[in-house]
């Protein structure tokens, strides 16, 4: 064996002995709530289909009437064979990026906001944070942000420094100690945490990014298309939208379709047009993908019994998780249970599916050393009754 494969076999023996080993899931067929997994059909728990869209036969249809040989290519085609630079932008994103402005209140000729639609949450973290981020320039962290945004920052050329989670006095006191040493800061964070289900202190952090003129960056992949009246996310709910200079959301959760958007300033977008790599240098999404998403957002202003039905089941769900008197993080639809071991949280995973809930175990480097866990992602489509047992098997599995 070549010694580079060696190499790379003696590390994936060291990631088994550890019960990190992770390999690609053998799903079959998704209908409705449930999903074949490994030749069994089981209750779905790890999906981000929030709102049940993306199993929705009936609205898939409605979709697909529309199309017809005169439509065919420039609105259902598989492919756009460029970048948005190039002759992969249409009509189509125009619609999209201006019915994401009125999403969030902001008419299409509205001077103050624009939309800029990318092709997935990961190309955007990864592109507008080193465009908008330089030498001179001080990024600011919550230590549980996503990878996406991690890596983000890694390809920045930003100083940057970590505080620790939802901390607003240690985030004020580094603001107050170096605020004056850089050109331009950065606060990034999610609004609701996608391995602990719990949310940031938006309004806080506006204070603070008005009070030390930085720019705030939130990522509302989690909450997009669940809060607000429309789905608008939780900046909008918490009624600082506005203010949040950067405001990320993502279509291939709760909007049940692929690719993110970014609501900025024109100056923030034009600059981004002309900066971010991983806008310019990639084919842009399909003209079937806009045209979907575009349809999706038509939806938003229908769907808020489907909002109200996640958070009563997550509700439900979280109650009966502190009866059986067992350690959960986060008040959303987002329910990890920790188990702390990697392997506890493979065998709890491995017994949930053998009863018929698919919900798998999430371990380093995902979350920190010794803090695995199960982690529950609920949709509207899940009926309390579903899940009723699962807090018991969890407690006779975990011994708790």
């Amino acid at each position: 064996m070549n010694n580079a494969y060696k190499t790379y076999s003696d590390k994936l023996i060291k990631i088994k002995e550890l019960d990190l080993l992770r390999s690609l899931k053998e799903i079959d067929t998704r209908k409705d709530k449930t999903i074949n997994y490994k030749n069994k059909d089981c209750l779905n728990l790890s999906s981000n289909d929030y709102l049940g869209l993306a199993t929705d036969e009936l609205l898939c249809k409605k979709f697909y009437d529309g199309m017809s040989r005169n439509n065919l290519i420039n609105e259902y085609g598989l492919s756009s064979s460029s970048s948005r630079l190039l002759t992969g932008n249409s009509t189509l994103y125009e619609t999209l990026e201006n019915k994401l402005c009125e999403l969030y209140s902001y008419r299409s000729s509205d001077s103050n906001r624009s939309a800029l639609v990318f092709n997935s949450g990961y190309h955007a973290n990864i592109g507008i944070i080193p465009a908008l981020a330089g030498k001179k320039d001080l990024i600011l962290s919550d230590s549980l942000n996503h990878a996406s945004i991690v890596d983000g920052i890694r390809l920045s050329k930003a100083k940057c420094i970590i505080f620790q989670h939802n901390d607003i006095e240690q985030l004020t006191d580094i603001l107050e100690k170096k605020r004056s040493e850089f050109k331009n800061i950065l606060i990034i964070t999610e609004s609701i945490f996608s391995m602990d289900g719990d949310c940031a202190n938006i309004k806080e952090l506006v204070v603070l990014k008005e009070k030390y003129n930085a720019l705030l960056y939130i990522d509302e992949a989690h909450s997009a298309g669940v809060f607000g009246d429309q789905g608008q996310g939780l900046c909008y709910e918490t009624g600082v939208h506005h203010q949040v200079d950067i405001l990320l959301g993502t279509m291939g959760k709760a909007l049940a379709s692929h690719g993110a958007y970014a609501i900025v300033t024109p100056i923030l977008k034009s600059y981004l047009v002309n900066n971010m790599r991983s806008l310019l240098y990639t084919t842009a999404l399909p003209p079937i993908a806009v045209n979907w998403n575009l349809f999706i957002l038509n939806q938003m202003p229908f769907l808020d019994d489907r909002r109200k039905k996640l958070q009563d089941v997550s509700e439900k769900f979280r109650s009966a998780l502190s009866e059986q008197g067992l350690v959960y993080t986060g008040d959303t639809h987002i329910i990890p249970v920790i188990t702390l071991s990697n392997k506890k949280a493979v065998e709890l995973s491995n017994l949930l599916i053998e009863k018929g809930f698919l919900a798998f175990p999430i371990r380093p480097p995902t979350v920190p050393e010794n803090n695995s866990r199960i982690r529950f992602s609920l949709t509207s489509d899940i009926e309390f009754s579903d899940i009723e047992h699962v807090p018991g098997i969890i407690r006779q599995s975990l011994g708790t």
